[in-house]
């Protein structure tokens, strides 16, 4: 995947946490800020998305699907 170069400027502490939640990830700062930011990015898509109705089955086949996509990342 093609990659561009970016630059943030942000505070010392927030910084800490960012490092320190990649060590505990086991990714490059980099790594972790794409993986945050791409989080975010689906988050508002979700909530900006409109409600749908599922069968019961759908619902727990989609919950299921999210848990196993949660342990992979993880």
């Amino acid at each position: 995947m093609a990659r561009e170069k970016m630059t943030v400027t942000i505070d010392p502490q927030t910084l800490q946490y960012v490092d320190a939640n990649a060590r505990a990830d086991k990714l490059s700062r980099s790594e972790y800020v794409e993986r945050v930011l791409r989080h975010e990015h689906y988050r508002r898509l979700l909530a900006q998305a409109p409600p749908t109705r599922l069968q019961r089955d759908e619902e727990q086949s989609l919950r299921d699907l999210l848990e196993w996509q949660d342990e992979a990342a993880s």
